[in-house]
């Protein structure tokens, strides 16, 4: 969570924001905090966050987990679900998706991975606790989808926010600034990583070369709400 003079940006995993708090002078409040946990001095300020395009966003979560700390071992929610093993791309997401494959067993080791409180002193990769984790097997939606509504949710709504779409970052945060803006381009999944380096193993740009048709019904059902 950004807080600057002008507005709160919560910066929800892989959707442009290491970008966005790279270009703002500001404070720093919790890595990946989310909207609820806007302290109540800076309740009075707008807040903005970014989207992304589902299918888009979930081919980034997988080159992320796999690359970050090459291979597979990067401490996020998928790789946490999926016990740090590797899968290709359509078997991770499903089992990220439907997790009705796990036994009682795997939800114990899934759950070992997440701490028990927040730490917002440091930058953990998506910041969620075993709390946040059993949430998630509850909720019967999409991962995205419930990641959008912990992050930008406050008191059951996500309404009142200003959300600017990773694919017109820059039009849109123009839009929201009143004057024009440019970002850089950091922490992508191809090329030189502007945090870890060279990319190892680089997502194709074509993100729906990723998925068959059994996988695109399952997020358009799953996250139809988003």
């Amino acid at each position: 969570m950004l807080v600057t003079d002008k507005f709160v940006f919560i910066h929800l995993f892989r959707t442009g924001g290491t970008s966005v708090t790279n270009s703002f002078k500001g404070k720093m409040i919790g890595y990946h905090r989310p909207r609820s946990l806007i302290p109540k001095e800076y309740a009075h300020l707008p807040v903005v966050g970014n989207v992304r395009n589902p299918f888009d966003w979930y081919v980034d979560i997988y080159y992320h987990a796999l690359n970050f700390c090459y291979p597979m071992k990067t401490p996020t929610f998928l790789n946490f679900i999926l016990g740090f093993k590797r899968y290709d791309f359509k078997e991770s997401i499903k089992r990220l998706l439907d997790t009705s494959w796990m036994t009682s067993k795997d939800k114990e080791k899934s759950l070992s991975y997440f701490p028990n409180s927040y730490n917002w002193n440091i930058n953990l990769t998506d910041n969620l606790r075993k709390a946040e984790f059993e949430s998630y097997l509850d909720s019967k939606v999409g991962f995205y989808t419930w990641l959008f509504n912990y992050m930008y949710g406050d008191k059951g709504s996500t309404d009142g926010m200003t959300y600017c779409r990773l694919e017109q970052l820059e039009n849109d945060w123009s839009l929201f600034l009143g004057k024009k803006i440019f970002f850089p381009r950091l922490n992508a999944m191809s090329g030189i990583n502007s945090i870890f380096g060279q990319v190892k193993e680089p997502r194709q740009k074509n993100y729906m070369s990723y998925y068959d048709d059994g996988l695109i019904e399952l997020i358009m059902d799953k996250d139809k709400d988003y």
